[in-house]
């Protein structure tokens, strides 16, 4: 009876152990579990999603609204004229220089849309913001914006001295020399060249009816048809070749500067030269991809 007693207690003592151990290891895997999970949410909120003041690596496409690319941080689409069009100012780099951009986010070295629409973003997400001009580059500067007349006259006869001839032909004067219009590209005459009075008459002998390239050559500036040269009056009327479809889509050299082609109107007969840069005033659309945060 004494040995059978002993053992149901040393049973029943085994038992009480063997609750207390269960017991203690389903505590401990609990908090494994809740450490775990907690280590898991500080990690995403901290190293996943970009915040301001991180460093960031992206890859962009930068486009206007018709679609053409201005600038981006792949080198397949740089090289993809056929299927990334690109914007008058679009400039290809050396290959190696195409590669994620890095910065610091909120640093204010990007323009205030790209910055604001980065912040939330997931390492690997990607998404596409349209952005106002007052989020990108801001609005156009009026006193850059040159309207001219599509129907326009020009001197048939020309004055100039010694120096402000050969300022603008490249040659020095001699009389009955023929030389090329700068701008126009038509033939122009010297027809009197007075040495002691300083004084060089040309005359400007365009063909009726005839194309000539100004502002550039090639696709850089645009053709002018003459229309008419009337002596009595000593005006050569030109008309400019463009319509509607043209506007910022036609850049030109006015010199050094670079200006692009906007607002044509047809029916009222005018267009303007734009000296801004081609962003100004322009929406933008960005697709933008979270590569990685660096800090």
């Amino acid at each position: 009876m004494r040995s059978l007693r002993l053992s149901r207690d040393v049973t029943g003592a085994v038992n009480v152990l063997l609750i207390v151990l269960i017991a203690v290891l389903m505590v401990s895997a609990s908090t494994v579990v809740i450490l775990i999970y907690q280590g898991g949410q500080s990690e995403e909120g901290s190293s996943d999603i970009v915040a301001a003041g991180q460093t960031i690596k992206v890859n962009y496409t930068g486009k206007l609204l018709d679609g053409r690319v201005f600038d981006t941080s792949y080198l397949t689409v740089a090289n993809d004229d056929a299927n990334y069009p690109k914007t008058l100012s679009f400039t290809k780099r050396s290959d190696s220089s195409y590669a994620p951009l890095s910065f610091q986010v909120g640093a204010g070295k990007m323009i205030s849309g790209f910055d604001a629409a980065v912040v939330g973003m997931k390492i690997g997400e990607t998404k596409t913001v349209t952005l106002s001009p007052d989020e990108a580059y801001g609005d156009m500067d009026p006193s850059k914006l040159v309207t001219f007349q599509l129907t326009e006259n020009v001197p048939l006869l020309k004055v100039f001295t010694s120096s402000a001839f050969q300022a603008e032909y490249g040659v020095d004067p001699a009389y009955h020399l023929m030389v090329t219009d700068p701008r126009y590209g038509w033939d122009a005459i010297v027809e009197a060249y007075d040495e002691q009075a300083d004084r060089v008459n040309v005359k400007n002998v365009p063909t009726i009816d005839s194309l000539y390239h100004i502002y550039g050559t090639g696709s850089v500036g645009w053709d002018v048809k003459v229309t008419a040269m009337d002596s009595n009056s000593g005006l050569i009327t030109i008309q400019h070749q463009l319509d509607d479809a043209d506007s910022d889509m036609i850049k030109g050299l006015d010199g050094t500067s670079t200006f692009f082609i906007t607002g044509v109107d047809q029916d009222g007969g005018t267009a303007m030269r734009n000296y801004n840069t081609e962003l100004l005033g322009k929406s933008l659309v960005f697709t933008i991809t979270i590569v990685s945060i660096v800090e």
